[in-house]
This record gives structure tokens, C-alpha cells and sequence, in this order.
């Protein structure tokens, strides 16, 4: 759990940190990374896991929401 928690903090630091130069961020987890086909899409050994992507970009206004499940 240890070094899943550190990359989920190394993830947050970043976006506090792209937010702060004024960027936007977005950070998605994911399915497709535990699943055969996508482990193998990105090159993934069994050891390996995928917290989520982060996502930085520049936009103009408020970001829009987006449809959520309950």
C-alpha cells in the first residue's frame, strides 16, 4: 500500500503544482489497466499497476461538468 499511496501523493503534488502555474488538471483512474488487453496495450509487467492518468492543459473559463454514475 505504501507505494501505491506515494504515487497517488506524487500525482496530487503535481496537479497542485500545474494549478498553481495556472493550468487546469484533470486526474482519471482507470479499468482498463487491470485487464489483460489493456495491461498489454501499455506495456505493463505483473508487477505493475496504474494509479490513474493525470491530465494538465490550459483552458479559457470554468471547466464543464461532466455526467457522474450515483
Amino acid at each position: 500500500w505504501e507505494m501505491f499511496l506515494s504515487g497517488a501523493m506524487a500525482a496530487m503534488n503535481l496537479m497542485i503544482a500545474a494549478n498553481a502555474l495556472g493550468y487546469g488538471t484533470n486526474m482519471i483512474s482507470n479499468w482498463y489497466s487491470d485487464v489483460a488487453e489493456g495491461r498489454a496495450i501499455l506495456g505493463l509487467s505483473p508487477q505493475e499497476r496504474v494509479i490513474g492518468f493525470v491530465h494538465i492543459g490550459s483552458y479559457q473559463g470554468p471547466a464543464p461538468e461532466r455526467p457522474r454514475p450515483d
